[in-house]
């Protein structure tokens, strides 16, 4: 690949694997969204809400399963409102 081609990578998940479907900068709203995905039946995982004394500033991660990524990531929508 060179920088004239802007061809992308592709990367084959497994189904299994953790990608990452939503970030937020506060901790609460992490774990709101957290338990709205596992209401629905979707396993979730977050990545960085121990940043002591950061809350508000660095990125915390919502992880799901490749395969549930998509249907997290339309669940999320309605608690995103950072608009």
């Amino acid at each position: 690949m060179n920088a004239a081609s802007p061809e992308r990578q592709t990367v084959d998940l497994s189904p299994m694997d953790l990608v990452e479907v939503y970030t937020v900068t506060d901790p609460s709203l992490a774990e709101i969204v957290k338990a709205a995905l596992q209401r629905d039946g979707i396993a979730c995982w977050i990545e960085g809400e121990n940043q002591a004394g950061l809350a508000g500033i660095l990125s915390i991660s919502l992880l799901t399963r490749a395969r549930d990524a998509d249907r997290a990531r339309r669940i999320v929508k309605s608690y995103d409102h950072r608009d």
